[in-house]
């Protein structure tokens, strides 16, 4: 059973993760995994700072970081930018917030991969959990021990405490995955930004988690968390119905409308006319409401056929903001992650469907109060 965004109890263990800034290797779209030989950018910097800024409100009673350069580098930033408010607490590099290896692909582009090792490859991004090198190698199955001993040693030592890890988007999405009970065969249905903030709560004494909120991007100037260069698809943005009474409480919902990049409006046919729909229509963004059924129906020939888009001639992103009852909503999230329980009343949840591939990514879980009052967006 999945435990994201169940109710806390408390006293609770509060853990912050971000993924390192933008890297050199990110720029040239090649393989980091576990080498040293990637650093920061200039945009890196940059963002590394804006990060730190959002992290203030946190006061932190530990930080654990993975001991590669470019981790310390975003590290030292972070802290350059919590000194004046916070004080700064001890900074521990544990070798178990290592990036997963990549083995011989490491320094190789993207590209060049895809094409030499195609059928590796295609194993990789379909079923990382027996993607192996050599046959004897298992890297995602290896990542996810190591994220489990790291909560089985830490945690421990932090009951009820807030700690920040500062990692590495593979090996943010194991711990994140092993703390909530998603299984290794979910690797790549986690989004982790270069400086995306997410919260974990520990409210017992099992090292069960819960997601408060995932890959927060705002701080850095954007809507929403952007998705990788030529990703195509479906988007859905999900939206509880009890979230769309007051508009001026959630501020972030009217930016979203008004910032081009909902395409469409979806509501579930059950709910009752909702402010949203008046606010759409001002924004000229087309509208279609759906009987329950019929939603399900299509989210699972998206699922299964990924090959949906009103653009169907041209590779587009089509983006949807859905609107529906919270029952409605924890089914569409059961078929993409098979997770049974997740309230998302205070929150939007972002789906990716990419086309031509047989994943789905929870791109993001943002938290309404959080982004409407700007607490995690410092750099508007």
């Amino acid at each position: 059973m999945n435990h994201l965004l169940s109710t806390p109890s408390t006293p609770s263990t509060k853990v912050i993760l971000v993924r390192h800034a933008r890297t050199t290797y990110n720029e040239q779209g090649r393989y980091q995994g576990s080498s040293d030989e990637s650093v920061l950018t200039e945009k890196g910097y940059k963002d590394a700072y804006a990060t730190g800024l959002a992290l203030q409100q946190f006061d932190f009673d530990a930080i654990y970081t993975s001991p590669l350069t470019r981790v310390q580098q975003t590290t030292q930033v972070i802290l350059t930018a919590l000194k004046p408010i916070n004080n700064i607490p001890p900074v521990f590099i544990d070798h178990q917030l290592t990036e997963i290896s990549m083995s011989d692909w490491q320094g190789l582009f993207y590209q060049e991969v895809k094409e030499k090792f195609a059928e590796d490859y295609s194993c990789w991004q379909n079923t990382p959990h027996i993607f192996t090198f050599n046959n004897t190698f298992f890297p995602v199955i290896e990542l996810f021990k190591q994220a489990q001993q790291f909560w089985n040693t830490v945690l421990t030592k932090h009951r009820g405490q807030t700690i920040l890890i500062v990692a590495h988007g593979g090996t943010n999405r194991a711990l994140i995955s092993t703390a909530v009970g998603l299984n290794p065969e979910h690797y790549h249905s986690l989004q982790q930004s270069n400086c995306g903030i997410s919260c974990l709560e520990f409210a017992s004494e099992h090292n069960i988690g819960e997601l408060k909120y995932l890959n927060v991007t705002n701080h850095l100037g954007e809507t929403l968390p952007k998705l990788k260069a030529g990703k195509t698809g479906w988007r859905w943005l999900l939206l509880s119905k009890a979230n769309t009474k007051n508009i001026a409480k959630h501020s972030y919902i009217t930016r979203l409308i008004n910032s081009n990049s909902i395409d469409l409006l979806l509501t579930d046919r059950s709910v009752s006319k909702c402010p949203i729909e008046e606010l759409a229509v001002r924004a000229k963004i087309p509208q279609l409401s759906l009987a329950q059924n019929h939603f399900l129906d299509w989210q699972q020939t998206i699922v299964k056929q990924r090959k949906y888009s009103f653009n169907s001639e041209q590779a587009s992103l089509t983006t949807g903001l859905i609107i529906a009852s919270d029952k409605l909503l924890a089914q569409i999230l059961h078929t993409t992650l098979n997770i049974n329980t997740l309230n998302i009343a205070a929150h939007v949840a972002i789906i990716h469907y990419p086309q031509n591939h047989s994943y789905s990514i929870l791109q993001g879980v943002l938290p309404l109060m959080e982004v409407s009052s700007q607490k995690l967006t410092v750099n508007q």
